[in-house]
């Protein structure tokens, strides 16, 4: 996250994009789609505003306020995510610029977060076994707020169940298309996993403090222990062949591999901006 354009993003956009093409928008392509990103925002935002320890919640990865962009390049991503950033804190009445400064804290925030992770090693590496084996799950995450949870694109927010469809150019996640859900573990009935060993996994979660749990393409469990938008810490499982991640690799989804440090033979602590 480049703290100098998202002091920019975060100062000059309204909380309503005019009609004609936003002079500053980072990726011309993907501005119809972000508008549609804005009811979501604005919404929320007006609900809750000046609230600034939910919006620190929200914008954990994976959470509620943390854009995905799974169609584009790295650069691509990376923009699009500070501006959803600046955007969002813009809407909910919140300066984002001291977040990331206060995640990338220096050596002993690294090393604290890393002996954290490294001292919960083993129950983690039985977490991820259990949800390797879950049916159809990619993305579990939480943000510390009641029982809000995150199972896929379906996202449990203030007691309501709703499923985000990824837009079509960018894939946005949130997009701007919402549907209703009645009843969350129907929904996880229906891609063949079993409620019970999923909200069994996120409990765990909450018992170990993890903000996410994601499959990776070549099949690595990725496990985020704390994080703002793209800013992470974390673990990479490798599993046989799955690539790893290296220092200074710039990935698809807007991050760059800032720290890395293997701690086993299968397991790799990494940050990330």
């Amino acid at each position: 996250m480049k703290l100098s354009t998202l002091g920019v993003f975060a100062t000059t956009i309204g909380l309503v994009l005019p009609a004609p093409a936003f002079a500053d928008f980072p990726v011309p392509r993907a501005e119809a789609e972000f508008r549609e990103l804005i009811p979501f925002l604005v919404g929320w935002g007006e609900k809750n505003k000046g609230d600034e320890t939910l919006f620190r919640r929200w914008v954990m990865p994976y959470g509620p306020l943390d854009l995905q962009v799974t169609h584009g390049t790295h650069d691509e991503a990376e923009a699009l995510r500070n501006f959803y950033f600046g955007f969002a804190a813009k809407a909910f009445g919140i300066d984002p610029r001291p977040l990331p400064n206060e995640f990338h804290c220096g050596r002993d925030c690294v090393e604290s977060r890393r002996a954290d992770l490294e001292t919960k090693l083993p129950q983690l590496t039985t977490m991820v076994g259990d949800f390797r084996r879950l049916k159809g799950v990619d993305i579990l995450a939480i943000w510390g707020l009641g029982d809000d949870f995150r199972i896929n694109n379906l996202f449990r927010i203030m007691g309501e169940q709703r499923e985000t469809t990824p837009s079509k150019t960018m894939g946005f996640v949130p997009s701007g298309k919402w549907t209703a859900v009645k009843d969350p573990d129907e929904y996880i009935a229906a891609f063949g996993s079993n409620p019970v060993a999923v909200h069994a996994v996120v409990q765990q979660m909450r018992n170990l403090s993890i903000a996410a749990i994601v499959h990776e393409p070549g099949g690595s469990i990725r496990v985020v222990r704390i994080g703002v938008s793209d800013n992470e810490s974390g673990l990479l499982f490798t599993e046989g062949a799955a690539p790893s991640y290296t220092l200074g690799e710039k990935l698809p989804d807007g991050r760059q591999i800032v720290f890395v440090l293997r701690l086993a033979p299968d397991v790799l602590f990494y940050e990330s901006s």
